[in-house]
């Protein structure tokens, strides 16, 4: 390299490369004006020699083999045009640099090769002084460094990758010594805040969550034991201040004889995926523990191979794993999998479809369970099954509550009206029969009474053991509600079957059982109705046999009665009076009349019988013998009753007012009216508005009350009138077969001898020793006694002989309105 002025007239920014002198030989040799090439040939470097003043005048055989450029050529600063354009300013800067101080330099640059390419070349010059440390020449060489520039190249493109790959990868990278301390890491200072000096060795373990230390360190401990590679998983303090998760991965570098020479290793920030983990895997524990809660399984089927894929809790719920759908057929009812097919075709059609269908466990137990499925594919289909006996064993159960007696068990009137409705149905189909039968007891009220509601309960329930027992396997027994029975016969079942079933039933049902020590027995009254021979429809059939239980129980009871067409004519007709009464009613067409009752001895009025009559608009004056069936409603015998009571305290209100002495006015009340459980109360303070005493009121109770009233209200309500002075009067004596019982049982101050009695007194013995008795019976006890339909003397004078207190009847007045009964009192009044 040259940089000076040429002395020989060349450029003075021309420069060249000198070939190192030294000594003597070398002076001789520059003022002979020869350069000395002996051995300089047979160097592996390019040998260069200049003037003092940097003029290059000598090249060695293999500089010009290096360039290609001719032997005597190169000269001067022909050299510089060899150098690459990129690097001659720095070169011929260095070398006048080293022209100007004398000293030596030092250069790498790329010469032109004689291939045409650029090689690099490390060129060293030198200057050669005389002994007073002038330069007198410049010597130097080159050497081709081209292969160790490429490599060195190479590795610093290398490295610069690979700091740039560090720097772009998330993973942090370390290196440690064979002992496992760390000596090196990128990027962990950035993540953890730790500064070299603190990670370094083992400093890094402090940024490790104390819980995962001491694990981490056992597998550390084990992998410089065992020289292997590992991956872990712990969390590091971030230096924002939170717990991250990372994974870290360590591989050894090892020697040529196996051992560890270092540890290289990554640490990836996994916090996001690791919580995305745990989130799934808590969501697929909720999700298991719901499927086991909820005693569900997932499935997969594929409609090719016919193989289905279930969740593992399968075995658990249904005692089966994945496998073929003919396996788990074989624990379905055949009719259940001809449902699953249809499931599937309905899958195709819409995309999802819901089956229910039971399944036997391998211990025998049904389950009952629910398949949910949707299309996933032409050829696949993924759902749940549940379990679902629970809720079927709950459906039952409110199925079973709701057409179901709680009492009895059997089934109710709801379930009853099905039943009808289907064996009508059968029956019309197949040219069958269906028979009906209403049952009520008869005597279930004084049961309730006397007993108690136990001893009722256990009466329903014995009663309806003993019917179901006397049934075939295809009939139903049924309690319609209260004491109220139904029998639905079917085929082959006739009329005169059905009756006879009726009389079987009344006298199973008469046979006595014990309950808490005591024998309770019942009667039974029977409706019988059937198709055909009656009505075809459900609701006209139970109509019929309604029918007939009515007019049984008017009969008497005790019996069976089939029904008749007449028997609904009877019956209409007593729907129409119904009617009628209530629109009288409401017009105040009821009225009391009054029959007088005579004292025998003084022929004083000693007391009245109200009776009721209907002032009808058109039809005039009607008796009960019209109108009497409405006492047996349950609806309108009340409502009249207290319009007559009504009426009769407002006349009593006239006639004391008046200053008459009317005694005591009688009123019968129905049976109906006694179901009323404040019927005393009621009446009382009616009396009460118009300040009439009680004293002024005697109530009439037919035995018929007695006996078809409930027995412990009707005694209750007769002691509540007692106590209020309300005299009790026993209607209709000795009609009934417990006249003498009552006496008993009641609070009886007066009694009244029916009319048929009385009619034959005076011709008829048997009838006179009768009469002769009640009169004894009644002085006997203290009762007052009353013969009732005198209508003669000679039926007066014997009863005045008998001893008989009273009388009423036509012998002495006809029923008559309050203004007559005024007028009767007033003349009475006038005579005494």
């Amino acid at each position: 390299m040259i940089s000076g002025p040429s002395s020989e007239g060349g450029d003075a920014d021309r420069t060249s490369m000198p070939v190192e002198r030294s000594g003597s030989a070398d002076a001789a040799a520059h003022e002979s004006g020869a350069t000395p090439h002996i051995g300089l040939d047979a160097l592996p470097q390019m040998v260069w020699s200049a003037r003092a003043d940097g003029y290059n005048d000598y090249h060695n055989k293999r500089w010009h083999d290096f360039t290609g450029i001719a032997v005597d050529s190169g000269r001067g600063d022909e050299w510089i045009d060899l150098v690459h354009p990129d690097d001659r300013e720095t070169v011929l800067a260095i070398w006048k640099d080293a022209l100007e101080a004398g000293s030596d330099c030092k250069i790498e640059h790329r010469l032109l090769h004689r291939s045409g390419e650029y090689r690099w070349v490390l060129g060293l010059a030198s200057p050669v002084c005389d002994a007073e440390g002038q330069v007198e020449r410049w010597v130097g060489t080159y050497t081709d460094i081209h292969v160790w520039k490429q490599a060195e190249q190479a590795l610093a493109d290398s490295e610069q990758r690979y700091r740039a790959l560090v720097k772009a990868m998330t993973e942090m990278v370390w290196r440690a010594a064979p002992d496992g301390s760390i000596q090196r890491g990128w990027g962990w200072e950035e993540f953890s805040g730790q500064v070299p000096e603190e990670y370094e060795g083992h400093g890094w373990l402090q940024a490790v969550h104390m819980e995962d230390r001491g694990p981490l360190m056992q597998i550390w401990s084990e992998a410089l034991a065992s020289g292997r590679s590992i991956e872990a998983e712990f969390r590091v303090l971030h230096k924002n201040g939170e717990y991250r998760w990372v994974l870290s991965r360590a591989v050894p570098l090892t020697n040529a004889d196996g051992s560890v020479r270092e540890w290289v290793g990554t640490i990836t920030d996994i916090h996001d995926r690791r919580q995305a983990q745990d989130a799934l895997k808590t969501s697929e524990e909720r999700l298991r523990l719901a499927m086991q809660a909820g005693r569900m399984i997932a499935w997969e089927h594929d409609l090719e191979t016919n193989y289905i894929t279930r969740s593992a809790n399968s075995r658990e719920l249904l005692g089966v794993d994945s496998g073929p759908l003919p396996e788990f057929f074989e624990r379905v009812p055949l009719e259940d999998q001809i449902a699953r097919g249809r499931f599937i075709d309905r899958i195709h059609a819409t995309g999802s479809d819901t089956m229910e269908f039971r399944y036997r466990l391998e211990n025998g137990k049904t389950l009952w369970l629910a398949s949910r499925g949707e299309s996933a594919g032409p050829n696949r289909v993924v759902g749940v099954t549940f379990d679902i006996t629970d809720r079927k064993a709950a459906e039952e159960e409110v199925w079973r509550a709701a057409n179901h007696d709680a009492l009895t068990g059997l089934p109710n009137r709801v379930l009853f009206q099905r039943c009808l409705e289907q064996a009508l149905k059968d029956a019309k189909g197949n040219g069958g029969s269906v028979s009906l039968l209403m049952i009520d007891l008869d005597d279930f009220k004084d049961v309730n009474d006397t007993l108690g509601h136990d001893a009722g309960d256990m009466l329903l329930k014995e009663t309806a053991a003993r019917l179901t027992k006397m049934m075939r396997e295809q009939d139903t027994v049924v309690r319609l509600g209260g004491d109220e029975f139904a029998v639905l016969l079917v085929e082959p079942s006739k009329v005169n079957h059905a009756v006879g079933l009726g009389e079987s039933i009344i006298k199973k049902l008469r046979q006595p059982f014990l309950y808490a020590g005591r024998t309770l027995m019942s009667r039974a009254s029977i409706g019988v109705a059937t198709f055909p021979d009656h009505d075809a429809e459900p609701a006209e059939l139970l109509k019929d046999a309604d029918i007939a239980l009515y007019r049984a129980k008017a009969e008497g009871r005790g019996r069976v009665v089939t029904y008749s067409p007449e028997m609904r004519q009877v019956t209409e007709q007593r729907l129409a009076l119904g009617r009628d009464v209530r629109e009288a009613i409401s017009r105040n067409e009821f009225v009391p009349f009054y029959q007088p009752k005579i004292c025998l001895a003084t022929g004083r009025i000693v007391g009245l019988e109200a009776l009721a009559r209907w002032q009808h608009p058109n039809k005039g004056i009607l008796t009960p013998a019209t109108f009497g069936a409405v006492f047996d409603d349950p609806e309108l015998a009340p409502l009249l009753g207290k319009r007559l009571i009504g009426r009769m305290a407002s006349d009593m209100r006239r006639w004391l007012d008046g200053g008459y002495d009317f005694g005591r006015v009688a009123f019968n009340l129905s049976s109906m009216e006694f179901n009323q459980p404040n019927l005393a109360d009621d009446v009382l303070r009616i009396l009460n508005l118009v300040k009439v005493p009680a004293k002024h009121l005697e109530i009439e109770v037919t035995e018929r009350v007695l006996l078809d009233g409930q027995f412990g209200l009707v005694a209750e309500t007769l002691e509540q009138f007692h106590w209020q002075g309300v005299q009790i009067a026993l209607d209709d004596f000795g009609t009934g077969y417990a006249s003498l019982t009552h006496l008993k049982h009641f609070p009886v101050d007066h009694i009244k001898i029916d009319h048929s009695f009385i009619a034959d007194l005076e011709q008829d013995e048997d009838d006179a020793a009768i009469v002769a008795a009640v009169i004894g019976l009644g002085h006997s006890l203290g009762l007052h006694v009353t013969a009732e339909g005198v209508e003669t003397e000679g039926q007066v004078q014997r009863l005045r002989r008998m001893g008989c207190h009273s009388a009423q009847g036509y012998f002495y007045a006809k029923p008559m309105n309050a203004s007559d009964i005024t007028a009767l009192l007033e003349a009475r009044a006038e005579k005494r």
